[in-house]
């Protein structure tokens, strides 16, 4: 921090940015608006005539990372602040205007005791990745929501799915069985028959969408960025390709990370902790961080109680021997703690799972650093 002679807190908008800066060696400030198409290249001729060495922040949100890599190839050191760690007051939370947000931000960045955290800027091409990974998942949480309007539409008509199997276990639904029971249903009037075929209609439609998205994260990972990635990861058990591209494209770089005890906190999957004096108390997770990842693992564990062994196949690619040995120590490892968990510690299935996905958070990082290694070495022999 000592470095920087000027801090410069932006509040950023998409059509204009408000700047507050300070020097604070003289505590000399400054203040501009910037609006229009050429706002970032007047930001930074502003940024240059202000004292150097200047830096300058913005809030992490819905205006991405542009202007940090805009500002970074062009010689201005640029940092995104994750805007849940800028501390509010009562008075913050009750007065908001930009004035007051460039304020908090400078104040933040220039506190030799700041509170607040940096969020990584990806490149360009690792936030694409990262937007198609998330896109598929949104497709397939459209896919799900579809198909529970159809549910409970014909639950308020009195119908519902109630086949089962010899074991006594119901039926999976949405198989072929399920659509020739859903056209023998007949409707007590013609416009809700119309509104169920609509809604099936729609459930068709987001799976030919959930196919088509897939299909573009599977060539999308076939790519030399991204494959030697993919490949590893998929031989850790629960992860499939899409979800091997996920955590790639929000990795981005494994090696970011000094420890992979930072993961969980990144995922969220970490206990709530409240302590004072010799009090200490832990709750469920904090669910902060990256939700998107943080979802996937925990939806990979949950088939983890019917897992019979720690053998997965092999994908298409091939994997070090290095990596292979640590995919199968993993693999072995959470089947046996899940299976404490559960068995041992009376944990619930939910509770195992949640503690699995953060187990294997850390190994995906592990997993992925072995892999950036093999790749700098491959580069330079």
């Amino acid at each position: 921090m000592g470095k920087h002679a000027t801090f410069v807190g932006a509040d950023v908008h998409a059509r204009s940015i408000f700047c507050r800066a300070v020097n604070v060696a003289t505590g000399e400030t400054w203040s501009k608006t910037f609006a229009g198409e050429g706002k970032v290249i007047s930001l930074e001729e502003w940024v240059r005539s202000l004292p150097g060495p200047a830096i300058v922040g913005y809030e992490s949100g819905c205006t991405g990372f542009d202007m940090a890599r805009r500002l970074a190839a062009d010689g201005i050191e640029c940092e995104v602040i994750a805007v849940t760690t800028i501390p509010k007051s009562t008075k913050d939370k009750a007065h908001k205007c930009d004035k007051l947000d460039a304020a908090a931000i400078v104040r933040e960045m220039a506190n030799p005791m700041r509170g607040c955290s940096s969020v990584w800027v990806p490149s360009a091409e690792e936030e694409a990745a990262r937007e198609l990974a998330r896109l598929k998942v949104r497709a397939a949480e459209e896919v799900k929501a579809s198909k529970q309007r159809v549910a409970c539409f014909l639950i308020k008509h009195g119908h519902a799915w109630n086949e089962r199997t010899e074991s006594g276990n119901l039926r999976k639904t949405w198989t072929a069985a399920y659509r020739t029971w859903l056209n023998s249903l007949r409707l007590d009037d013609p416009t809700s028959e119309l509104v169920l075929n609509e809604l099936v209609a729609a459930v068709d439609r987001r799976m030919v969408e959930d196919s088509r998205i897939r299909s573009l994260v599977e060539k999308e990972a076939e790519k030399p960025r991204w494959k030697p990635y993919v490949d590893a990861l998929c031989r850790l058990s629960g992860i499939d390709v899409c979800t091997a591209f996920l955590a790639a494209a929000e990795f981005g770089s494994f090696e970011r990370f000094p420890s992979g005890r930072r993961v969980p906190c990144w995922i969220g999957t970490i206990p709530r902790n409240s302590s004072s004096g010799e009090k200490e108390a832990h709750g469920g997770i904090t669910r902060d961080g990256n939700s998107f990842l943080r979802r996937a693992l925990v939806e990979g564990c949950c088939g983890m109680q019917n897992r019979k062994n720690t053998v997965k196949g092999m994908r298409d690619g091939s994997v070090s021997p290095a990596v292979e040995a640590m995919a199968h120590k993993a693999n072995e490892r959470m089947l046996g703690r899940y299976r404490r968990l559960v068995n041992e510690s009376g944990k619930s299935i939910d509770e195992a799972n949640v503690a699995i996905a953060s187990e294997m958070a850390r190994w995906i990082w592990a997993v992925g650093c072995q892999v950036e290694r093999e790749q700098g070495a491959s580069a330079y022999s």
